[in-house]
């Protein structure tokens, strides 16, 4: 086999896989508290439409003691495929250690993100909780990867449909690419 082949066949796999990387359908992203700046993290761990996705951070004694400030930003993203833009949430404190915020989800969403940026006021150096993309908190009727899911959803007939369409079409697509860059090499 070429090697333009094969580097068309690995690119082709990658991208098949990139769904898989940013975690399961339905299953929540959380955060590892050891390896954050709080010492707790609790949070709604299943959102609903219209109604409030709570999270309460409790800094942990280094990041309390040098003075860190740290700021929440929240996404939703919905059953059509599309994410608004990330917004940051407001947060309370009554001690300045343990740190309430409250996002009110929109109707028909699939899940929020949420992520956690610090700024270390000791050398103003900031860092993201996760490093890389959101934590993630999946809702109780959801539709992403061409299926429904969640506690209080049915999937609606109609679009049952839909999804193997998609999936017949991009299969039929990507051989044809293969088939045309294979006898062209």
């Amino acid at each position: 086999m070429k090697p333009r082949a094969l580097i068309c066949i690995l690119l082709s796999l990658a991208l098949l896989n990139t769904a898989s990387a940013a975690g399961e359908s339905g299953e929540n992203i959380d955060p590892v508290v050891e390896e954050t700046i709080f010492s707790g993290i609790t949070y709604t761990e299943t959102t609903t439409d219209l109604e409030d996705w709570e999270i309460t951070l409790t800094l942990n004694d280094d990041a309390l003691n040098n003075n860190t400030t740290f700021i929440v930003y929240t996404q939703i993203c919905v059953n059509d495929g599309y994410c608004l833009a990330p917004e940051e949430v407001t947060l309370t404190t009554t001690d300045d250690k343990t740190f309430t915020g409250i996002r009110t989800t929109i109707e028909d969403h699939t899940y929020v993100n949420w992520k956690v940026k610090a700024t270390y006021n000791d050398d103003n150096s900031t860092e993201s909780f996760p490093s890389k993309g959101y934590y993630k908190v999946w809702s109780d009727c959801w539709f992403d990867d061409d299926k429904w899911g969640g506690e209080l959803c049915e999937e609606s007939e109609d679009d049952s449909i839909l999804p193997a369409v998609i999936t017949v079409t991009s299969i039929v697509a990507i051989t044809g690419i293969f088939v045309v860059v294979y006898r062209r090499l």
